[in-house]
C-alpha cells in the first residue's frame, strides 16, 4: 500500500476489541476502578478549584472593602482639616480619645454607650497661640467626630456672623 498519497501520509484507522472480563461478561473491577478515577478525579478537581475561587473572591472583596474604608476614613480626615482651617484662621488643635466598651466614659458623656470617641478642639484667637474656644463633641466612630467638630465650628461661624450683623441697641 503507497503511504504517501498527493503528498500527504495516509493514516489507516486501527480499532481493536478490548476484553473486558476474560469469560464473564461482566467488567474487572480494575476497569471499574479506572472508570471511577477517570470520572471522579475532574469531578473533585472542578469542586476544589469552584472552592479555592470562591474563597479567593471573598478575600479579594474583604480586602478591598478595607481597602475602601481606610480611603473613606482618610478623606473625611483630610476633608474635616481642611475645613477647619478654613474656620479657623489662626489654627486650631485637637485631640481624640477612645473609650472601650469596659471603659468609663469622661464627664460630659451623652447617656448611652452609643458615643465612644471624644474629640476636644480648640481654636486659637491670635499668632500668639492665645485660646479662644474649647470644645468638646461626642460620637460613636472618629469620622463622625470629625464631621461633629466641623458642623460645631460651623455652628459657631454662624452666631458670630449674626452677632456681628445685628444691631447695637442703646443703654
Amino acid at each position: 500500500m503507497d503511504r504517501w498519497r498527493n503528498g500527504s501520509l495516509l493514516f489507516v484507522p486501527v480499532t481493536a476489541a478490548v476484553p473486558l472480563a476474560r469469560g464473564s461478561g461482566a467488567p474487572a473491577s480494575a476497569t471499574l476502578g479506572l472508570i471511577a478515577v477517570v470520572v471522579l478525579v475532574p469531578v473533585i478537581a472542578a469542586i476544589v478549584i469552584a472552592l479555592c475561587a470562591g474563597w479567593t473572591r471573598t478575600l479579594l472583596r474583604r480586602r478591598r472593602a478595607s481597602e475602601a474604608r481606610l480611603r473613606a476614613a482618610a478623606t473625611i480626615e483630610a476633608a474635616a482639616r481642611a475645613r477647619m482651617s478654613e474656620l479657623c484662621p489662626h489654627g486650631w488643635r485637637a485631640q481624640l480619645t477612645l473609650f472601650g466598651a469596659d471603659d468609663e466614659l469622661g464627664a460630659g458623656a451623652p447617656p448611652g454607650a452609643a458615643a465612644r470617641v471624644a474629640l476636644d478642639w480648640a481654636e486659637f484667637d491670635d499668632a500668639d497661640g492665645h485660646i479662644a474656644i474649647v470644645r468638646r463633641v461626642w460620637a460613636p466612630t472618629i469620622g463622625e467626630a470629625l464631621e461633629a467638630m466641623v458642623a460645631d465650628r460651623r455652628t459657631d461661624e454662624t452666631l458670630e456672623r449674626i452677632e456681628r450683623s445685628a444691631p447695637v441697641w442703646p443703654d
